[in-house]
């Protein structure tokens, strides 16, 4: 804020409002390590509001909203507010950064039943809003005691959710589990995410976007023992929900990839509250069991018709379609043949 001169300078660095000490106000702060890099806020309607409305009078849209869902016989209509959005200069690059940010927002959103979004946007970034999907409901609206011309704004939660994700949201038990969680990781190609023997594990992870490859040490110094390249919406690391061993796989990001994080206390906490979630995860760890020991077969007994079989079907497999999933399918083809 200071950096637009929009705020006059704040010794103790701190910008807070009425709405942040209400119930219904979620901050969502992105860390590089221990330094804070971007920030937004969320705020659920309702009785101040939402500092949206501070801005601009959005009664008549709130009317229109009330009616429509009447007359569909549908619940009636709640409002959300993103913003307080900031990221730090050297980070504004990172689009991963700003989406994943946004990406939060539309958990929260989705969990509290928010139906709308309104907003009053800064007329220097309304493009980028425009391209997240939101439209204009009235003229600019000039700010004198920040010097800020503003623009109300509205969308859906499903267009902001729309936009956020890249496309239609896949709605499962397992992500219903993992949204509530609001954390996310974005790692670069060649991050490890974990390695084996780390010890103290007590996190899982539901892949957003991008693609993890799993490996498994072998005896030798050749390279390591290719478990999976795993994708988009497929979950890794769960085996420590249950159990205090070590690591016994390596995790490493293939391309720059969004993670989800579900910690193990919150984990239980929501096992507690609803029985079926155990029920999800038991469900991946039972399939990779299976796979697993398929692959083994194919490893020790199978033809080499029967391998090339086995690595083709991989091969045409949706969540193998980047190149990146490819390629590992290739490369662990290439060893197994010469076995």
């Amino acid at each position: 804020m200071e950096e637009y001169a929009y705020m006059q300078a704040n010794p103790q660095q701190i910008i807070m409002d009425m709405f942040d000490g209400m119930p219904d106000s979620y901050n969502i702060i992105a860390y590089d390590g221990e330094t804070p890099v971007g920030t937004i806020r969320v705020v659920i309607d309702g009785a101040l509001r939402l500092p949206a409305d501070q801005m601009y009078d959005f009664n008549q849209y709130r009317m229109q909203l009330i009616e429509q869902a009447q007359s569909q016989d549908l619940p009636l209509p709640l409002l959300a507010n993103s913003g307080m959005f900031a990221i730090d200069a050297r980070w504004r690059n990172r689009r991963d950064l700003f989406r994943a940010l946004f990406k939060l927002s539309c958990d929260i959103g989705e969990v509290r039943g928010v139906t709308d979004i309104i907003t009053t946007a800064n007329i220097e970034t309304l493009a980028l809003y425009k391209r997240m999907g939101l439209k204009a409901l009235g003229a600019q609206v000039r700010h004198e005691h920040i010097s800020v011309s503003m623009v109300p704004m509205h969308c859906t939660m499903q267009q902001i959710t729309q936009w956020a994700f890249g496309g239609p949201r896949a709605h499962s038990k397992l992500t219903e589990l993992f949204s509530q969680c609001y954390e996310y990781l974005l790692v670069s190609a060649g991050t490890a995410i974990f390695n084996t023997e780390d010890e103290n594990a007590n996190e899982a992870y539901l892949i957003s976007s991008g693609a993890i490859s799993i490996t498994m040490d072998t005896t030798t110094e050749q390279q390591d023992f290719d478990l999976a390249t795993l994708t988009a919406g497929e979950l890794f690391g769960e085996s420590c929900l249950f159990d205090e061993q070590a690591r016994t796989v390596n995790a490493t990001a293939i391309v720059n990839t969004d993670l989800l994080v579900l910690k193990k206390k919150d984990f239980w906490h929501q096992v507690n509250q609803d029985q079926s979630y155990m029920k999800v995860v038991l469900q991946v760890m039972e399939q990779k069991l299976r796979d697993v020991g398929r692959r083994a077969l194919i490893y020790a007994h199978a033809s080499r018709e029967e391998r090339l079989a086995f690595f083709w079907s991989n091969w045409q497999k949706p969540h193998n379609l980047c190149c990146e999933s490819r390629i590992n399918v290739l490369s662990e083809w290439a060893d197994m043949r010469f076995l």
